[in-house]
């Protein structure tokens, strides 16, 4: 087992025509994104205007949702759908995605390789997670939490990422302290 916790002041930051996209994670960790030569990413972006238009990420699946502010997504030719802060939307990276977003949002994403699978789920009260399969997961809140894993307490800071990589099925999570909900992103290969 492998684990680590990547804090705010790590995460690569880049502008982008519509603001700024902080890179959490990107496996494999020498992986660039610009390639689309990664198997699963992790980012958060902020905005300068409030309308933008999505890369076309084909060969991806990708999760979205509001940390901050509004959101809502329109996939030309299928469906619009207007976000609440921490719903997440699953879509085909390939689909024409187009989105409208006050200024003050802040979005989270998981984007992964359709040759891999992935899940994410938002947590919001204290439990304890069962962790079913190997596997890498990353779990994600704007306030500090604590979890315990094999019996030893992990503070992890507000805004940081606390990644888990796996060898035995049916590990246990519980999270404890939790102000505010906690993102978990799951990556299998």
């Amino acid at each position: 087992m492998e684990e680590k916790i990547i804090k705010a002041e790590d995460f690569i930051t880049t502008k982008w025509s519509g603001g700024e996209t902080s890179q959490l994670y990107i496996y494999p960790e020498n992986a660039d994104f610009s390639k689309k030569d990664f198997l699963f990413r992790i980012s958060s972006a902020t905005f300068t205007g409030c309308e933008s238009t999505f890369s076309d990420f084909s060969n991806y699946y990708r999760y979205i949702l509001p940390l901050e502010g509004s959101l809502s997504v329109d996939h030309k030719n299928l469906y619009k759908r207007s976000l609440s802060i921490l719903e997440p939307e699953f879509f085909d990276g390939g689909w024409k995605t187009y989105s409208e977003n006050s200024l003050d949002c802040r979005d989270y994403n998981f984007i992964f390789s359709k040759k891999a699978r992935g899940d994410f789920k938002v947590i919001k009260t204290r439990e304890k997670v069962s962790l079913k399969e190997n596997g890498i997961y990353t779990f994600f809140s704007k306030e500090n939490f604590s979890l315990r894993l094999n019996d030893k307490k992990r503070e992890i800071p507000a805004f940081s990422l606390y990644l888990l990589k796996t060898e035995v099925e049916n590990t246990n999570i519980e999270i404890e302290d939790l102000k505010d909900s906690i993102i978990i992103s799951e990556f299998f290969k």
